[in-house]
């Protein structure tokens, strides 16, 4: 192989990892966990969307589309998917990924419904989002609590499809976001 081959394929391996490098996110639990105003502020879906704005963010707040009450109605997949959508996330297939353009990364979509009472607010309906990280392996951050890649039963998250959930048990879907394109509130 000559010497101009193998400096152009050093070249596209710096050039991909320097994208990697930029556009996937990298499990770094301690830069959502040690700040606790940061850990308090942002929920699983500015983690997902790898976006600290300190809003607790919610899909499609920030277009003015309000998702159903938790305590007085059940939420669906398509009603989150639809402000996900309106704050610029893609729906993709999950197996598909999101390909090498413009800085996209995966996160994935599930929703605990509502058992119990809808007047008394007892077992509300939530969602939550999981990020599939740099390393190809998935975190997620539930609520005001601690970033981990553990699901809930201490094991790391390799595809949310078949992590223990706990309550989460409807799967949705999964989504590309850039997060340069993304408006969340």
């Amino acid at each position: 192989m000559g010497n101009w081959l193998k400096d152009f394929i050093a070249q596209l391996i710096i050039a991909a990892a320097a994208f990697v490098d930029r556009c996937l996110p990298k499990y770094e639990p301690s830069v959502w966990n040690d700040n606790p105003t940061i850990m308090e502020d942002n929920n699983c879906y500015n983690y997902g969307c790898d976006i600290q704005n300190n809003t607790f963010a919610q899909p499609g707040k920030a277009h003015g589309i309000a998702l159903p009450h938790p305590c007085f109605s059940n939420g669906t997949c398509s009603d989150v998917t639809a402000g996900a959508i309106a704050d610029g996330l893609v729906l993709v297939n999950c197996d598909a990924g999101c390909g090498c353009k413009e800085c996209w990364h995966q996160v994935a979509l599930v929703i605990k419904p509502n058992n119990g009472d809808l007047e008394s607010c007892l077992d509300y309906w939530d969602f939550h989002w999981y990020r599939k990280d740099r390393d190809g392996k998935w975190s997620h951050k539930p609520g005001r609590t601690e970033a981990t890649n553990l699901d809930n039963s201490e094991n790391i998250i390799t595809d949310p499809k078949t992590a223990d959930r706990g309550p989460y048990t409807i799967f949705c879907g999964c989504f590309c976001v850039n997060k340069t394109k993304v408006t969340i509130n």
